[in-house]
This record gives C-alpha cells, sequence and structure tokens, in this order.
C-alpha cells in the first residue's frame, strides 16, 4: 500500500509507541499501530494510534488548523465573559505543586525501601559472619581429636605389640582437610571392628593388634 520493503514494514512495525502521543497502546482492535503517511507526497512519517491518526485526518493534515488548535489550548478562557473561575497561572501553579509533592513522596518512598533492604542485607552479613566463626570453631576443635587420635596411633607401644601404619589415615585425613566431617569416630570404630584394642603404657595410649596397610599387599610398618 506504501511502498514499502519488508525490511521497512518490519522498521515501522516495530515502533511499540505513538509518534505524537508516546501511547503504547494503539487503539485498533487489531492492536497494531496505523501506518500514517503524507496524502500529498505518500511519503510514509511513522506510526499513530487511533485517536492521533483521526486527530490528523479530522483537520486534514492542515498545519494551520492544528496551530490554532493550540493557541486555543493555550489561552487563558478564565476570562471569557462566561467563565469566571480562577485565573489559569494559579491553576498551573497548583498543578505543579501536585507533581512535585508526588515526585517527594515517591522519592521518600524509594529512600524507605533502600534503608530497608540495607538493613536487611546488614542482618544477612551478620547471620554469614556468626555462621562463618562457629564453622571455624568446629573445625579447630575436630583437628585436636583428630590431632589426639593420631598420637594414639604413633605412640611408642610396648615390644611385641601390633602397630598401627600412620599412612593408614591419610585419606581421612585428605577428606578432612577437604571440608568433610570429622573422621576420628568412624576411624575408631573401624579399628574397633578390626579387632584392635585401645592400650595404656607409659609412654601413653595406643592401639594394639592391628596391622593396617595403606595398599593392598604393602607390607606393614610402624
Amino acid at each position: 500500500m506504501y511502498g514499502l520493503t519488508l525490511e521497512q514494514a518490519r522498521v515501522v512495525r516495530a515502533v511499540g509507541a505513538c509518534m505524537i502521543c508516546s501511547s503504547t497502546v494503539s487503539g485498533f482492535e487489531s492492536g497494531i499501530f496505523a501506518v500514517d503517511h503524507c496524502h500529498d507526497s505518500g511519503v510514509v512519517r511513522g506510526v499513530l494510534c487511533r485517536s492521533c491518526n483521526f486527530l490528523l485526518g479530522n483537520v486534514r493534515d492542515e498545519v494551520a488548523v492544528l496551530l490554532a488548535a493550540v493557541r486555543y489550548l493555550l489561552k487563558d478562557h478564565t476570562t471569557e465573559p462566561w467563565n469566571q473561575g480562577r485565573g489559569r497561572r494559579e491553576m498551573v501553579a497548583e498543578l505543579n505543586e501536585q507533581r512535585l509533592t508526588a515526585r517527594l513522596e515517591r522519592t521518600e518512598s524509594a529512600l524507605e525501601a533502600a534503608e530497608r533492604r540495607v538493613k536487611e542485607l546488614e542482618a544477612v552479613l551478620a547471620e554469614v559472619a556468626e555462621d562463618t566463626a562457629v564453622v571455624a570453631w568446629r573445625r579447630t576443635r575436630d583437628a585436636h581429636a583428630i590431632e589426639r587420635f593420631i598420637g594414639e596411633l604413633i605412640s611408642p607401644a610396648p615390644r611385641g605389640s601390633s602397630r598401627v601404619q600412620v599412612s593408614a589415615l591419610r585419606t581421612a585425613w585428605t577428606d578432612w582437610a577437604g571440608g568433610g566431617s570429622c573422621p576420628v569416630q568412624s576411624l575408631h570404630e573401624a579399628l574397633h571392628k578390626l579387632g584392635g584394642v585401645q592400650r595404656r603404657s607409659s609412654t601413653g595410649r595406643y592401639w594394639d593388634g592391628i596391622a593396617l596397610r595403606s595398599n593392598p599387599g604393602a607390607s606393614t610398618g610402624d
């Protein structure tokens, strides 16, 4: 109808608002904005909503008529003999005050929301710091427990007793150092199941009756 290429038609259809009143609602049942063109030259000028499209059509694209309408709207009609209401300046001043008050209220509301958000984030950070401190304390406690356990394994045992190979703990220790739970209790249970007995000597506690190997087929060492 307007001699547009497919690409030009896509560009026109991509405009999402009336190019006169900036409305994002077309006003047509189809929901599509009207393609506006100059009736004299046929040049496509843009897209318009239903109201603005009818506006130009009703004035037949007469610029003089549109300018006269603008002057009519800007005129202080309170001076007309049939209308003795408040002056335009007073009305404009009141409208401006209302707009400023509304903007101030929105700004204060946004500021209050931002302050609430800051307090929420501060509370979250406090909880994270507390959780981090608890985790650090627990790992320190677990480290002491593992050190005591290893001390029992490597304590010099009386001659003739079985020895537990220290390297057998390496895997459990690595898992714990990587963030796993403290393996002391599970290691105690495992040694008991293997038939180990925890004994005491003049050098301290030690495990007896166990010959662990770090690798299958490896010889038992101290």
